[in-house]
């Protein structure tokens, strides 16, 4: 696909211009999920067999995104959303071997203390984490 055919082409995401924007468009519940996730990514470094933590993920395209792009073991987790759904975003975007499709709530989550390299959350935080204990108890 040409930049001049892409709608969300955008020079400062390389990495999301990849991705087929109707794709984007029909999996994402906010603004797009991919360019937030480049961007945010830009802060810290990914690594291939990292585990991350994508909580609140939605439809699942911020972990597709992070699987494919960086190679880590995604969990996404997500509330509202079917992991049945997830599961098959993955597998339709060939990482199924990469996410880990879970239905929590982020406030409970069934993970071990320190488990996780990294911890990501795209444009759901301000659900949950307004709590006052939550920081306490996600930077365990």
């Amino acid at each position: 696909m040409s930049n001049q055919d892409n709608i969300l082409y955008c020079e400062q995401f390389p990495l999301a211009n990849k991705y087929d924007p109707k794709w984007i468009i029909e999996n994402q519940m906010g603004p797009n999920p991919i360019w937030l996730t480049e961007f945010l990514i830009q802060a810290f470094e990914l690594r291939p067999g990292m585990r991350v933590l994508d909580i609140g993920c939605g439809k699942g395209v911020t972990s597709v995104f992070l699987a494919r792009e960086f190679g880590v073991q995604v969990y996404a987790v997500d509330l509202w959303d079917s992991p049945d759904g997830k599961w098959q975003l993955a597998k339709e975007q060939g990482v199924e071997n990469l996410i880990i499709p879970i239905h929590a709530d982020a406030r409970k989550l069934p993970c071990a203390e320190g488990f996780f390299d990294a911890i990501i959350s795209i444009d759901s935080y301000f659900y949950f984490g307004t709590d006052d204990l939550y920081r306490k108890y996600i930077n365990k």
